[in-house]
């Protein structure tokens, strides 16, 4: 099905050269998450994106080319240098040579106990991967080559691992086991909101502090990636769903929160701070979604957010979105305040730089975003490694891809998963009300992993 294409054959390579060649996968109309699935047992890297809308969709599957990605200027440097020596026929978004994975949150904290080779931020350029944009489906095959002799010998390895993916089928059924829950640190966490608290009622200019904590998971069987992926795409419409797997490790979430879209030199980003539980009926949910809008903890907080998100936007864009009024944005177990922006983008942006720029919001981080930053570093009992972090795509050949933010997330690591949840503190903070808030934000992971029922809570 997939010879050398003529154009290809006719390439003359005599250095090391990125060639990326997408086909078009016309007679494939299903979801593409199914690959993802099936190499299971062929590729020790993968990779799954999908947004809110299910309207895009990315498997990558293996290594060509792998970056440590702790800085967003080293990033923009290795795109420049690897686009002048590619070669591809990608017309279409989202195909063609594209980086995929995430950042750390905070590149000076070593993450590696925990996260190992994901610490330092991953991304990499996928072997094989296969995009699916609305109605459409394209494989892209990825190759370093150093000459054309290399070229058709790589091009048929990569035909024969994609032959292996594409017919192989699951024979795996759903993992049943039990699964025990321990809150990590929880009484040095509520000190910490309480320090949190008294820095910003004191002199400091500190208006707010996001503090993350941890869910520990102990299993009774290895954790199958395939299950949990499957569990958050049926359980949480409405998000952007991840997975980042690299040998032993998997960071995988079901995100609300949009950190950049940047699409026809444009960019889009969105204000998700202030939360509340769902209702259990129509009208509690209502009544809770209305207490929500006007409750002046969350007000705060939300703005808070709100302003800093547009001074950044100032910075990388011409022009902004007229200003509006939050909305309500439901997920299965938690709906937030929701307020989005957008603006053309400034000649000398790039992607990454962008990127920069805007993490961590408020949201994720506080403000101010150094100060915050640094108290966190300072205090917080965790390393949040890749979670609250930059997760998503970029072309290579384009100013074009979209990050998420990196919460209601997992890291998955045999038979134990780490799950990690955050909430905002501001003066009026309740240090208990915070530690509830977590417990309901770590619910999206917590049933995708294994079911609430089967949980039990040192």
């Amino acid at each position: 099905m997939f010879n050398i294409p003529n154009d290809v054959r006719k390439l003359e390579i005599n250095k090391p050269t990125l060639v990326s060649w997408v086909v078009n996968l016309s007679d494939i109309l299903e979801a593409v998450v199914p690959y993802f699935y099936q190499a299971k047992k062929v590729f020790t890297t993968r990779y799954f994106w999908q947004t809110p809308d299910a309207s895009f969709s990315i498997v990558g599957l293996g290594t060509c080319k792998e970056y440590v990605a702790q800085d967003y200027r080293d990033m923009a440097i290795s795109r420049e240098k690897l686009l002048k020596n590619t070669i591809t026929n990608a017309k279409h978004s989202g195909t063609g040579p594209v980086f995929l994975g995430g950042f750390p949150f905070d590149k000076t904290v070593d993450s590696q106990k925990t996260w190992q080779e994901l610490g330092d931020g991953y991304l990499f350029i996928p072997k094989i991967m296969v995009t699916q944009t609305n109605d459409n489906r394209f494989l892209t095959f990825n190759m370093i080559v150093e000459s054309s002799n290399d070229l058709n010998t790589q091009w048929e390895n990569i035909v024969s691992l994609w032959n292996t993916v594409s017919q192989s089928r699951q024979s795996e059924s759903p993992t049943r086991q039990q699964i025990q829950a321990n809150e990590i640190h929880v009484p040095e966490w509520l000190e910490t909101v309480e320090l949190a608290i008294d820095e910003i009622t004191s002199d400091s200019d500190i208006r707010k502090i996001v503090l993350a904590r941890e869910l520990f998971i102990e299993a009774t069987e290895v954790f199958s990636v395939n299950d949990v992926l499957k569990n958050c795409l049926e359980q949480q419409e409405n998000t952007y769903v991840f997975v980042l797997e690299h040998n032993e490790n998997a960071f995988i979430g079901a995100t609300p929160e949009r950190l950049l879209l940047l699409q026809e030199n444009n960019i889009s980003t969105a204000c998700v701070a202030g939360s509340i539980p769902r209702g259990k009926t129509v009208g509690e949910d209502n009544q809770l979604g209305s207490q929500l809008l006007n409750d002046m903890k969350n007000q705060v907080e939300h703005q808070i957010v709100v302003e800093a998100i547009e001074r950044d936007m100032s910075q990388i864009t011409e022009t902004l979105s007229e200003k509006g009024q939050p909305s309500l944005l439901k997920n299965r177990d938690i709906q937030h305040l929701f307020y989005p922006f957008s603006g053309e983008k400034k000649a000398d942006i790039s992607f990454f730089s962008a990127i920069e720029q805007l993490h961590p919001t408020p949201a994720l981080g506080g403000q101010p975003k150094e100060l915050t930053t640094k108290w966190i570093r300072e205090h917080e009992p965790i390393n949040r490694g890749l979670y609250g972090a930059p997760i998503g795509w970029s072309s290579v050949i384009l100013e074009e891809g979209e990050f998420a933010v990196g919460i209601r997330s997992a890291l998955l690591s045999g038979k134990s998963a780490t799950l990690y949840a955050g909430c905002g503190v501001v003066a009026d903070s309740i240090p208990q009300e915070e530690l509830k808030e977590t417990r309901v934000k770590f619910q999206p992971m917590l049933r995708a992993i294994g079911g609430e029922e089967n949980v039990t809570s040192k």
